[in-house]
C-alpha cells in the first residue's frame, strides 16, 4: 500500500501548477515544524532538516527582482535560521511565520 501513496503523491505534485507546488510545500514545511516542535523530549531534527530543505527549496524558487521576493527570502532565511538552533521555542516562532505564509499562499491560489 505505501507504493501506491507514494505514487499518487508524486503524481499529485507533477500534475500541480507552479502555485499548487508552491503552497504543498508550505503546507508540509509547517506539518514538519509542527510535528518536531511537540516531540517530547524536543528531538525533532529529522522533521526539522526537512523544513530546512523545503525552506531551501522555496528560497531557491524565487525570482529576486522585486522587494516582495527578497522579503519572502529575508523570511525563509530567518525561519531557516530558527530551525538550525534546535530550541523549542524557537521552533514554536518559526511555525508561527509559516502558518501566516502557508495561509497567505492558499488564499492566493484560491484567488486565481
Amino acid at each position: 500500500m505505501p507504493q501506491v501513496a507514494n505514487h499518487y503523491m508524486t503524481m499529485q505534485i507533477g500534475t500541480a501548477s507552479r502555485q499548487k507546488q508552491i503552497t504543498m510545500l508550505h503546507e508540509k514545511c509547517v506539518e514538519l515544524i509542527q510535528a518536531a516542535s511537540t516531540k517530547i523530549p524536543f528531538d525533532g531534527r529529522v522533521d526539522l532538516d526537512k523544513a530546512q530543505n523545503i525552506l531551501a527549496q522555496l528560497q531557491s524558487a524565487l525570482r529576486l527582482k522585486d522587494t516582495t521576493s527578497q522579503s519572502l527570502f529575508v523570511l525563509y532565511d530567518y525561519v531557516y535560521t530558527l530551525l538550525e538552533q534546535e530550541i523549542q521555542e524557537n521552533c514554536w516562532k518559526a511555525l508561527k511565520v509559516m502558518k501566516v505564509l502557508r495561509d497567505t499562499f492558499r488564499e492566493l491560489l484560491l484567488a486565481t
